[in-house]
C-alpha cells in the first residue's frame, strides 16, 4: 500500500446529528445544571472518520444510514462539502437520523448519549454490494455504532479480498472474538480498552496498556492501537512503538479519537508505525482545539504543520 498516492478508504458505520450543550460540569445522577450553550452539529463515529479522512487528503467512500428527515440531509450536505462520496448513504424511510446527546464541561471533557436510530438499519445484506468497493480500497473503516453483525461482514469481506481493516473500538462494549481475529487493527482508547479486557486491566499508564493489549492478542488480535488521550499512543503487535501526545490548548475531546482513527488510516505505514502515530497524535490534538464534532476536524496542512513543530 503506497503512502505517496492518495490514499482510498471506505468507511462502514454510523451517521449522527449532535445536539451539543456546553456545561460548567459533566451532572451528578440526578443533578440539574444550568448550561452555557446549544448547537447542533453534525456528527457520528463513522461519518466523523469519513470526513476527517477527507481533510487530510484520502479519496472517501461512506456507506451508512440516515433518516429521511432534515437531520438526514444536513448530514449528506456536510460530507459532500468535503468531498466525501455518499453514493452508498442510505435513506431510510421510516427511522429517524441517528441522534447523540453531549454535554461538554468546561475543562473540555464530554459525556454523551447516542440514540441509534437509521444506524440500526445497516445490515449485513447491505454489505455484498460494496465487495468492488471495498476490494479497491486501501482501508476499511469501522466503529462500532452500527450493528455488530454488520460489522463482522463487513470485516469477512475485506480479509476475503485482502483490505486492510482497522476498527475503533468505539463506543465502549463488549465485543465477540471472532471481530478481534477478523480485524487487522483494533483501536481501542482508555475505557474501551478495560470494557474489552472484561475489567481485568485498568488502563491509565503505558504498563497498563500494554497489559491490555497482551489480553487482546490472547483473544485474537493481531495489532492494537491504544489511545491513550493526553499521555499519546501505543502501538502492539511483533514489537511495542509508543508515540507521546502533542501539547495543546484543549476545549472540546469531541471526535478526538475519531480524527486519530482516520489518521491511522490515512498514515498507515507499517515500516514506520511511530510515524503513523505522531501523525495520527497530531490529528487528535487539533481536534481538541475547536468545539464540536465534525468542525473540528483538521486539514492534512494543520497536521502536518504541528507535526513538524
Amino acid at each position: 500500500m503506497s503512502i505517496t498516492e492518495q490514499r482510498r478508504i471506505v468507511v462502514i458505520g454510523s451517521a449522527n446529528i449532535d445536539l451539543v450543550m456546553r456545561v460548567p460540569r459533566c451532572p451528578k445522577p440526578g443533578e440539574s445544571l444550568m448550561g452555557h450553550s446549544f448547537m447542533t452539529v453534525t456528527g457520528g463515529k463513522g461519518a466523523n472518520q469519513a470526513l476527517a479522512a477527507a481533510r487530510l487528503g484520502a479519496q472517501v467512500h461512506f456507506c451508512g444510514c440516515v433518516g429521511d428527515d432534515d437531520f438526514g440531509q444536513q448530514q449528506r450536505a456536510s460530507l459532500e462539502a468535503d468531498g466525501v462520496d455518499v453514493t452508498r448513504l442510505k435513506i431510510h424511510s421510516t427511522e429517524a437520523t441517528g441522534t447523540a446527546m453531549i454535554m461538554v464541561a468546561d475543562s473540555g471533557q464530554n459525556s454523551i448519549v447516542v440514540t441509534p436510530g437509521a444506524n440500526a438499519a445497516l445490515l449485513p445484506e447491505d454489505i455484498a454490494p460494496m465487495q468492488s468497493l471495498i476490494a479497491g480500497a486501501d482501508v476499511l473503516l469501522l466503529q462500532l455504532e452500527i450493528p455488530m453483525e454488520t460489522t463482522i461482514a463487513a470485516l469477512k469481506m475485506a480479509r476475503e479480498v485482502g483490505t486492510l481493516s482497522i476498527v475503533d473500538a468505539g463506543p465502549a462494549q463488549q465485543v465477540p472474538d471472532e471481530l478481534l481475529k477478523l480485524c487487522d487493527v483494533i483501536s481501542p482508547n482508555e475505557t474501551e480498552a478495560q470494557t474489552l479486557c472484561h475489567g481485568a486491566v485498568t488502563v491509565n499508564d503505558l504498563e497498563t496498556a500494554g497489559q491490555a493489549a497482551a489480553l487482546l492478542m490472547n483473544r485474537g488480535a493481531t495489532k492494537a492501537v491504544m489511545k491513550l488521550g493526553s499521555l499519546g499512543s501505543l502501538y502492539v503487535g511483533k514489537e511495542q512503538c509508543f508515540a507521546p501526545a502533542y501539547t495543546v490548548d484543549a476545549v472540546d475531546t469531541t471526535a478526538a479519537g475519531d480524527a486519530f482513527t482516520a489518521a491511522l488510516a490515512v498514515y498507515w505505514n507499517p515500516d514506520d508505525i511511530k510515524s503513523t502515530l505522531s501523525m495520527a497524535n497530531a490529528t487528535g490534538a487539533l481536534a481538541c482545539t475547536v468545539a464540536g464534532a465534525q468542525p473540528s476536524l483538521p486539514t492534512r496542512e494543520a497536521v502536518e504543520q504541528l507535526s513538524q513543530s
